[in-house]
Order: structure tokens, then C-alpha cells, then sequence
């Protein structure tokens, strides 16, 4: 009960810089495989792309969004926090009108790039780093509160989408969805910001003060510590097999035999779902510590993707999305607050841009080993349970490397 009553509490005092939070995780939407692969027919009709050109395209600009996000991640470190976020939320509706204007695969690939890169990466990290910088006692709750944004999009925009190409063509759909952001989000981020005196982190204006004696690490000694690497695989695993079923859900719904409507209707249950898990697993993170939660986040994952292989009547839609959306909830909370826990809070820009990196990088790969095993005849049901033997086995390296202990040698300070 004095749980529940301390979330309440924290809620209410806080919640203008969790809004914000929430809105730049619903914006980067735009940006995300949930709502450019709905958009998927009507691209490759446009400019007579096959499945595998149109993927290709999608790998490329990922990988280059990830390329350009190793450097400019770091950038949340060093400057102040509203007017980097303001001008990366512009940037974003400038992005998302210019996909209004693609002639062909040449510009597609160049608005892909600039969506994905402000989307899935930019808005992505400022929203978690914000939060996992100015909260500490809270971290897994704040993390939790404004990844809602997340589900909510998942709930939104698919069905949204989907119900306006049937009225609209798809370029005045994305000018609308620019619209929409300048007028919900670009407005409000200098209103919700500011800090209170309740926020108990280090915020981004003090760093430099921080006790030297501190386990701050930078981002050089982060990527010499072992367990970085047995951790990262949980985000790379959840990123590449969720983006490579979304990437390819047209075509796996229709090997399935179910109806491709009654899916989008789903992602309701997705998001549901989603903010349920994020909800728990900020709690949980919270009262035990990110390092006792992580090692399980990816189980829903592999379940969800074993019924999906399993179970061929289209009613397990639902269960699929329910299960496939409770672990991607789980996830953000636990992987996003394990960085400050291991490594600090003085160059979490840099160190969390890395994470970030990683995560696009895996919604990269996705789509393109799930679409090779696909045009290799590899039946549905084969893909989803190695999917799913991919996710344990990365769930069990997660646990091996929290048991690690860091060894000095690799720190400099």
C-alpha cells in the first residue's frame, strides 16, 4: 500500500517532466517499423520496389541512422537540455514532412534515414536519458511513466494509419502526422521541463561537480567492461526480432491465413499490454534493482513468439500481441535504468547513445535475416521457435554477464 501511495505521490508532483518525457516517445513514432512497415504496400507500389529491394532500403538507412546517433548521442551530455530537445523535436516535424515529398528510392532512402534517426534514435534517447538523469530513487517508475508513449503510439497510429489509406493517399498522411506534432509537442517543451525540487538525480547542469570518487564511467571504459556486451544482446535480441516480425507482417499474417485488419486491431492489446509491463517492471526495478530484472525481460519475448509459430487460429492474435507486447514493456524500464546503475550518471548521453546504437542496429538486422529465411522457403513456424531459441539464449547470457564483476584494470580514474 506504501508502494502504491509513493507512485501515486511521485506522479503528481512530477508529472509535467514525465509528460514530456511521454511526448517525445509517442513522437518518435514516425520514426518506428510499427508505423513505416504499415506504410509498406503503398511505397513499394509507388516505386516498384520488391520485398527485398524495399528492405534493403530500410537496412541502409537504419545502419546510417545508427552510424550518425554514435556521435551525436553524446551531445545530450554537453548541452542544455530544453533547447536540444526543442530543436531535435523540430527537426523531427521537418523530417516527417519531407517524407511527404519522396519522387523515389533515392529519397526514400534519404526519409527513411532522417525519420529513423530523429525517431527511433534522437527523440528515443533524449526522452530516456532525461529520465534516467533526473531521477534516481524513481528511475524505474520515471523510465516506466513516460515509455507509456511508446504503447501509446503502438495503439494508435497502426489502426489510425491503416483506417486513413483508406480515404487518404499516404503523402498527405504523413504531412498530417507533422501537423499534429509541431502543434502537441513543439509547444509544450519549454512549459514541462523545468525542474523541481523533488527530482533527487544529478540533472545534466551539475556533472562536472559530481564526486570524483564516483562510479562514473566514460564511455572508452564502458566499452571495455565484459558485461556490456553480455547485456546489450537483451536490447539487440528484443529490437531485431520484434522489428523483423513487424517488418514482415504483412506477409507472415497472410501465411498464417489471418486477417490483416484484425492484427492492426491488436496492436490495442499490444499497447495495453506494453504499458502494463513498463508499469511492473518500473516497480520492480525500483524496489530490486535493474540488475536482478534484466535477465528476464526477454521470456515474454520468446513465449510470444512460440504461440505465434505454434497456434494457427486467429483468435492467438490477441494472446500473441498480449505476451509480445508485456516483454517489450518490460524492457525499457529494466535495460534503460541498468546504465546509471553500472556505469554513472556523469557521461550517461554517451554511454546510453551506445545502448541506443545497439538497439538500432538489431531493428536493422532484423528485417533482413527474418526476410532471407523467408525467401529461403524457411517455414513460419521454424523462424519463430529459433527466434524464439535466440531470445532464451540471450536471457541466459544477460544473467552471466551480472554476475561479472567489473575488473579495475579497466577504469582510468
Amino acid at each position: 500500500m506504501q508502494h502504491r501511495s509513493d507512485s501515486w505521490r511521485f506522479l503528481t508532483q512530477e508529472w509535467r517532466f514525465l509528460a514530456f518525457g511521454l511526448l517525445l516517445a509517442f513522437w518518435s513514432g514516425p520514426g518506428q517499423t510499427f508505423v513505416i512497415s504499415v506504410f509498406g504496400k503503398e511505397l513499394r507500389d509507388q516505386f516498384d520496389l520488391s520485398h527485398g529491394e524495399f528492405g534493403t532500403l530500410y537496412t541502409c538507412a537504419t545502419l546510417l541512422s545508427a552510424a550518425l546517433l554514435w556521435k551525436t548521442g553524446p551531445l545530450v551530455d554537453r548541452l542544455p537540455l530544453k533547447q536540444f530537445a526543442f530543436k531535435m523535436a523540430l527537426i523531427m516535424v521537418g523530417a516527417t514532412a519531407l517524407f511527404a515529398t519522396i519522387q523515389g528510392p533515392i529519397t526514400l532512402l534519404i526519409g527513411i534515414f532522417a525519420v529513423r534517426f530523429m525517431g527511433q534514435g534522437m527523440l528515443n534517447h533524449i526522452s530516456v536519458t532525461a529520465m534516467t538523469r533526473r531521477y534516481e530513487k524513481e528511475r524505474g517508475r520515471a523510465v516506466a511513466i513516460a515509455g507509456l508513449g511508446f504503447p501509446l503510439g503502438e495503439a494508435l497510429f497502426p489502426p489510425l494509419i491503416v483506417l486513413a489509406l483508406g480515404f487518404y493517399d499516404w503523402r498527405l498522411i504523413w504531412l498530417a502526422i507533422a501537423v499534429l506534432m509541431s502543434v502537441t509537442l513543439l509547444p509544450l517543451i519549454s512549459k514541462l521541463i523545468k525542474p523541481t525540487q523533488t527530482q533527487d538525480g544529478p540533472g545534466n547542469a551539475p556533472l562536472l561537480a559530481l564526486d570524483k570518487d564516483a562510479n562514473h564511467w566514460t564511455r572508452a571504459e564502458m566499452l571495455r567492461d565484459p558485461r556490456f556486451y553480455f547485456v546489450a544482446l537483451t536490447p539487440l535480441a528484443q529490437s531485431a526480432l520484434v522489428t523483423g516480425l513487424f517488418f514482415h507482417q504483412v506477409h507472415l499474417i497472410s501465411l498464417k491465413s489471418w486477417d490483416f485488419k484484425w492484427w492492426t486491431l491488436n496492436f490495442t492489446v499490444y499497447a495495453l499490454s506494453g504499458l502494463i509491463g513498463g508499469l511492473i517492471s518500473g516497480f520492480l526495478v525500483d524496489r530490486f534493482s535493474a540488475r536482478m530484472i534484466v535477465p528476464f525481460v526477454l521470456l515474454p519475448l520468446a513465449s510470444a513468439l512460440i504461440i505465434f509459430g505454434y497456434f494457427e487460429q486467429p483468435i492467438f492474435a490477441v494472446m500473441v500481441m498480449a505476451v509480445l507486447g508485456f516483454g517489450a514493456g518490460t524492457t525499457n524500464p529494466a535495460v534503460s535504468s541498468l546504465w546509471p546503475e553500472l556505469y554513472g550518471t556523469r557521461h550517461l548521453g554517451a554511454i546510453r547513445s551506445v545502448a541506443t546504437v545497439v538497439m538500432v542496429f538489431g531493428s536493422a538486422l532484423g528485417p533482413v535475416f527474418m526476410g532471407l529465411a523467408l525467401d529461403a522457403s524457411v517455414s513460419l513456424g521454424t523462424i519463430a521457435y529459433a527466434s524464439a531459441g535466440l531470445a532464451i539464449l540471450c536471457a541466459i547470457l544477460a544473467k552471466i554477464g551480472l554476475r561479472k564483476t567489473a575488473p579495475l584494470s579497466i577504469r582510468s580514474d
